[in-house]
């Protein structure tokens, strides 16, 4: 019985399910940099929130936007083992002060705006995201290093995670994006 109410679920689409044109999020202007002798990537989240997503604000639910950076040795066509590490940010209307709030998880810091524009420009700031990848394993391989932004739709409440992961106006749908690193290949 269960399956059987999984499987109509999933087939059920709703009428109004928007575009993805109505809601974008990417990232701005992504560019590797060294930091310290670690590579990371510097860039900041342009997000404008959908209809889905400005409702589940509204009813409390906290929606996480990750970035998540990937590194692996290069080895012709093929991809060894890969190392991904997962920047998270946490935003979240707090509706008895009519605040909203974005949390960078990684960090734990959290700050608070009147208004979700400010939340927004401050999440579109630019900041530098590690990828645990050093000068030295740099300087004797070649790696591979790529980046995306979406919606972790993993860490909305569970009864909304079904519904989360059939509709477009909770994906991003943004390819990663690739550097190639290396001895002969030099990273600005």
């Amino acid at each position: 019985m269960v399956f059987i109410l999984l499987l109509l679920s999933a087939c059920d689409r709703p009428a109004e399910i928007g575009s993805s044109a109505d809601w974008a999020l990417s990232l701005s202007e992504p560019q590797i940099e060294w930091r310290g002798g670690v590579l990371g990537v510097s860039t900041g989240i342009a997000l404008t929130p959908s209809a889905a997503i400005l409702e589940a604000l509204d009813h409390g639910v906290a929606v996480s936007v990750v970035v998540a950076t990937r590194v692996h040795p290069w080895h012709g066509a093929l991809a060894a083992t890969d190392q991904t590490r997962n920047h998270r940010f946490e935003i979240r209307y707090l509706p008895l002060i009519e605040h909203h709030q974005l949390t960078e998880l990684k960090t734990g810091q959290t700050d608070t705006y009147p208004r979700l524009s400010m939340l927004l420009r401050a999440l579109s700031e630019r900041r530098w995201l590690d990828t645990h990848l050093t000068r030295d394993q740099a300087s004797t391989d070649e790696w591979q290093v790529q980046v995306r932004v979406d919606i972790d739709r993993e860490r909305l409440p569970a009864p909304m995670q079904l519904s989360a992961w059939r509709d477009e106006r909770w994906r991003s749908g943004q390819d990663w994006l690739t550097w190639r690193v290396g001895p002969d290949h030099h990273a600005p």
